[in-house]
């Protein structure tokens, strides 16, 4: 593959999608405004300059509401993933309603999209704590990539591999991508994306596509929304979290990014 090739994600979520309440609760779709058509094609537009293809995490509640935006995805050369039947932590759901959100979503997606749904991430990256063992239902369930374990104290656990491995059995790992270590490491996605120095960036992002890290990138549609509502309710953390940088985040995003190629998660495994 090109040494400057960077896997691409997106997590398919509306702009309230969080795993808290009340955004977290059943009925949450009914009771915010929904921004995510507007959102998707802003994403889609931006993957069309870029001539990026991309790994695209679907909730299955918003599938379910627009599926044809789930054909479109696949029509338009991309492939999808499942991020959950909703956009709860799965170490919420059990271990057995895990299995079968696996099984239920998989088979939702590839009726909508025509395709093999073989990717998986966990909303909030929640394959963590009493969750981390469960990555082992994902083979079982047909799927052989996962992105959904983060190397870091909040999200996830700072020991775990910063760079895509196997996990036993063979299922590919691709974890986020990270900058730093020690108690300064943050996200090089959402935040750490939009605030951090366009030059400091740049580099670690030139710097793990040459050493094929295959760390993918992490894009939510509505990080392109600038128009969306503040969040209600939400504490500090998440306001700041969820809407710092936002204005002109489309126009960094195109400059940041030009240049690499970028693929699906499915593209980049096939290629090693």
């Amino acid at each position: 593959m090109n040494r400057l090739c960077l896997p691409l994600s997106l997590d398919w979520e509306d702009w309230f999608q969080l795993c808290c309440p009340p955004y977290d609760a059943p009925d949450a779709l009914d009771h915010f405004e929904c921004r995510l058509p507007l959102a998707t094609e802003r994403a889609l537009e931006l993957c069309a300059e870029l001539g990026a293809s991309a790994t695209w995490f679907c909730l299955g509640d918003q599938a379910r509401r627009h599926p044809g935006l789930v054909r479109r995805l696949a029509e338009s050369g991309h492939r999808i993933g499942l991020h959950g039947l909703t956009h709860r932590r799965v170490y919420e759901l059990g271990r057995s309603a895990f299995r079968v959100a696996l099984k239920d979503g998989k088979a939702l997606l590839e009726d909508l999209s025509g395709q093999a749904v073989v990717s998986h991430r966990a909303p909030e990256w929640s394959l963590r704590g009493p969750a981390q063992d469960w990555w082992e239902e994902l083979g079982e369930a047909g799927f052989l990539c996962d992105s959904s374990r983060a190397p870091l104290a909040l999200m996830g656990d700072p020991g775990w591999p910063r760079r895509a491995h196997r996990l036993p059995g063979g299922l590919w790992e691709l974890p986020p991508p990270v900058l730093w270590s020690g108690p300064f490491r943050c996200p090089l996605w959402g935040w750490g994306l939009r605030v951090l120095p366009f030059g400091l960036l740049r580099r670690a992002l030139e710097d793990r596509a040459a050493s094929g890290a295959g760390t993918p990138l992490v894009l939510h549609p509505w990080e392109l929304d600038e128009g969306q509502p503040p969040l209600p309710s939400a504490g500090l953390g998440h306001r700041f979290a969820h809407g710092a940088g936002l204005k002109g985040h489309t126009d960094r995003l195109r400059e940041l990014w030009a240049g690499f190629t970028l693929v699906s998660l499915e593209s980049w495994i096939q290629g090693q």
